[in-house]
């Protein structure tokens, strides 16, 4: 992943990982996105999400407030983190924004274990009237939602720095 990235982060819903993910543009010009970053357990992600964010100065950190990872949002801006905290409706669109990628095959992974364990056990819930990842799977689905969040970001950020988007 070369220029510009946002990340994604996330805790299991039995709060023993928590997971941080990276989007970007890969050398192929598709979306990657890499759970390298960090996935360990969820005391560990402040500290860690620090370093990145000095290292590589992110368009975006998402956090979901209304999930188990909310619990990050005051400790990560405690740390001089902006985080983005999408509504439901985001988390409603990044699901489809996501999938719509997949389907595209204009997403790239790294095969990572924890990414791709939770790809393979994922289910859909309803929520805003769309659908998101339904975090009550057997797998951990932290990596995920994080994948999906960031890219999220990722593409917003893609679309509003293009040149002439604000033009009149």
């Amino acid at each position: 992943m070369s220029g510009e990235v946002a990340f994604g982060c996330a805790i299991s819903e039995d709060r023993q990982h928590g997971s941080i993910v990276a989007a970007g543009r890969s050398t192929s010009g598709k979306i990657l996105v890499d759970l390298a970053p960090f996935y360990d357990h969820p005391r560990l992600l402040v500290a860690r999400m620090g370093v990145l964010y000095v290292k590589h100065d992110p368009v975006a950190v998402v956090v979901n407030p209304k999930a188990q990872s909310g619990t990050l949002i005051k400790p990560l801006a405690e740390a001089g983190i902006i985080v983005l905290q999408p509504s439901t409706q985001d988390v409603a669109e990044a699901h489809g924004i996501f999938l719509d990628l997949v389907n595209d095959v204009a997403l790239e992974h790294l095969d990572q274990p924890p990414l791709t364990a939770a790809v393979r056990a994922a289910q859909q819930r309803p929520l805003a009237g769309a659908n998101a990842w339904d975090p009550k799977v057997q797998v951990d689905q932290g990596p995920l939602v994080a994948a999906t969040l960031a890219t999220w970001a990722f593409t917003n950020w893609e679309r509003l720095a293009s040149p002439g988007v604000w033009a009149v």
